[in-house]
């Protein structure tokens, strides 16, 4: 029979014995299984390791629904290491398996690590050549290692297509990009009425698109705040955001403590600093589009400037560089918001859909669809979609004046640059 314990001798609660260091390590060794087998004492780690494989898959495959990891490889393609090469074979379709461009005609996939040459010899075959591509097509699936989820899980084709088929969508996407712009207030690139000529572009068009931005914004915006108002200071870098967002431009965010001007294509990826080009605030006197002679406005009757941001202030001292510098104004061009863009950039190729939209006309009265460039399919869509979506209106007199105000802008510059 045990002794009795002290405290039970007292007249207490007896303690329970003593736990040592030992007796918590014999407890713990004895609820792990031995390396290599189950409950059964049969081998698991086959099975611990097919669990393992299955659980990553799935995290990795993720990846490829990711847009932005997406676009950050698109990113990676550049012209000097990555040219000469078919539209099938554009960055937009390589990175939709998962491939990166680390060297000259050199891809990567970002999960197994594989790589893959894309070089395309000279030659005068034709044949010979599609072949070629068709080849380099096809090991953008059969080039991974054998257990990586890209080939059978590709990112899906939304992603570097231009929305004409989701009407809100795109709206979305295009009022987006231009309160993007907007941003940049008068470090917005000025543009060449030339430009907008040979592109179609109209001041009926322009004028429509704003309207469906100010009618949008307004709905957004009900019972919140006051909608954007179109004042003629205002609709100065309304116009220039308006056409470059729907060329597929938006602001690019900024990188450091110091913010410059760029903007970026929303497909190609390609980045544009705008201190290269002439910008808004550079722009000479306006002259008044309303007044039948033409003459310069008195400056009290010019358009009231918006007013400098801190971030333009920071940046102001760039463009008082000394003549000569790569900031020199003399130097700059005009930008052209489609020729920017790389030559495999859906944003400029022809793109399938949207003609449906256009009008209502009978087939026999249309005449064969020509092949578009996406801007303008975009183009098409957005104003079809006003068509559908709001009520017949009158234009505001306020705004058609206002613009025609701008617009006077662009012929100035015209004559200006022809000068």
């Amino acid at each position: 029979m045990a002794a009795p314990s002290a405290g039970a001798a007292g007249g207490g609660r007896g303690r329970p014995p003593a736990v040592t260091p030992q007796q918590i390590r014999d407890l713990i060794d004895g609820g792990i299984a031995p390396e290599g087998a189950g409950p059964d004492g049969k081998d698991t780690s086959d099975w611990l390791e097919s669990a393992n494989g299955s659980s990553q898959m799935d995290a990795l495959s993720l990846e490829s629904a990711s847009k932005e990891a997406y676009f950050s490889r698109v990113e990676t393609f550049t012209p000097l290491k990555w040219a000469g090469k078919p539209h099938e074979l554009s960055p937009l379709v390589c990175a939709k398996y998962g491939w990166t461009n680390v060297e000259c005609d050199m891809l990567k996939c970002s999960s197994c690590q594989a790589f893959l040459c894309m070089s395309l010899q000279l030659t005068f075959d034709f044949n010979k050549y599609k072949e070629r591509c068709m080849e380099l097509k096809k090991a953008l699936c059969a080039a991974h290692e054998k257990f990586c989820f890209w080939p059978d899980s590709p990112c899906p084709d939304r992603f570097a297509m231009l929305l004409v088929d989701e009407p809100r969508a795109l709206l979305q996407d295009f009022l987006d990009r231009f309160q993007s712009l907007c941003q940049l207030e008068l470090q917005l690139p000025s543009l060449r009425p030339e430009d907008l000529k040979n592109m179609s572009l109209t001041e009926e068009k322009i004028g429509l698109l704003l309207q469906l931005i100010g009618e949008e914004l307004e709905h957004k915006m009900e019972g919140e705040k006051p909608p954007m108002k179109f004042a003629t200071e205002i609709l100065q870098v309304h116009v220039p955001a308006c056409i470059l967002a729907l060329c597929g431009w938006t602001c690019s965010a900024a990188s450091g403590s110091v913010h410059l001007s760029v903007i970026t294509c929303s497909r190609c990826m390609r980045k544009v600093g705008l201190w290269g080009f002439h910008q808004l605030e550079s722009v000479g006197p306006e002259l008044d589009s309303c007044s039948p002679s033409g003459t310069p406005l008195a400056p009290t009757e010019r358009f009231p400037l918006v007013p400098m941001s801190p971030r333009r202030m920071l940046t102001r001292s760039q463009d008082t560089l000394p003549p000569g510098s790569e900031q020199d104004t003399s130097l700059r061009s005009f930008f052209d918001p489609s020729s920017q863009h790389r030559d495999w950039c859906p944003w400029v190729n022809t793109v399938e859909g949207g003609e449906a939209l256009e009008d209502t006309m009978t087939q026999a009265e249309k005449e064969p669809v020509k092949p578009e460039p996406g801007w303008q399919v975009v183009l098409n869509t957005l104003l079809a979609t006003r068509k559908c979506d709001r009520v017949p209106e009158t234009e505001p007199v306020s705004l058609s004046v206002k613009s025609c105000k701008v617009f006077r802008i662009f012929r100035q510059w015209e004559s200006m640059n022809s000068a």
